[in-house]
């Protein structure tokens, strides 16, 4: 088990043991979806300059998690992290960890959270990324797309990017 970092220490647990995010959509019963964001928390860390792990205020320098096409076009549905909440995803989530895996069907996703909650699903690519990216950067836009998502646009170009792979910093 990875120790998370101070600015998560005061987070809630999942049974696991794991931090869970700030934005994380929670149910009525307690227990967190981890395939679903919270839309008014992410709003409010768009707003505010959250960090969407910790909640905690965003400084000038701020990090985005994202496949290959979010490292080229620089948008994203998840809001930005401290660098230490960032690294500790890298390396605890299971989606951001293990490069093998699938994608959820949206329509699975809205079904089991029933009417709990605002689920709006953004166009993603049906396939899993080989790779994600740790991106830096100092600032970003954010506005709705057409079916009410979330989308963010990082101010590009990058201060720099590191590529992970199964938890683990890789260089190609």
């Amino acid at each position: 088990m990875i120790e998370p970092p101070a600015r998560l220490s005061s987070r809630p647990r999942d049974p696991r043991g794991y931090a869970i995010p700030w934005t994380q959509f929670i149910r009525a019963d307690g227990t967190p979806d981890f395939r679903v964001l919270d839309h008014e928390r992410v709003q409010r860390a768009l707003r505010v300059r959250l960090c969407s792990m910790c909640g905690g205020s965003m400084g000038r320098h701020i990090y985005f998690i994202g496949g290959p096409l979010c490292v080229s076009n620089g948008y994203f549905y998840d809001p930005p992290m401290h660098r230490e909440c960032a690294l500790y995803a890298l390396q605890i989530c299971p989606h951001l960890a293990r490069s093998k895996g699938r994608y959820i069907e949206p329509a699975t996703v809205a079904r089991s959270i029933g009417p709990e909650a605002k689920l709006i699903i953004g166009d993603m690519a049906p396939d899993k990324a080989e790779w994600f990216g740790l991106m830096h950067a100092t600032d970003y836009t954010f506005g709705q797309d057409a079916k009410g998502m979330i989308m963010i646009k990082a101010k590009l170009p990058w201060l720099d990017v590191e590529r992970w792979r199964d938890g683990a910093i890789f260089y190609e």
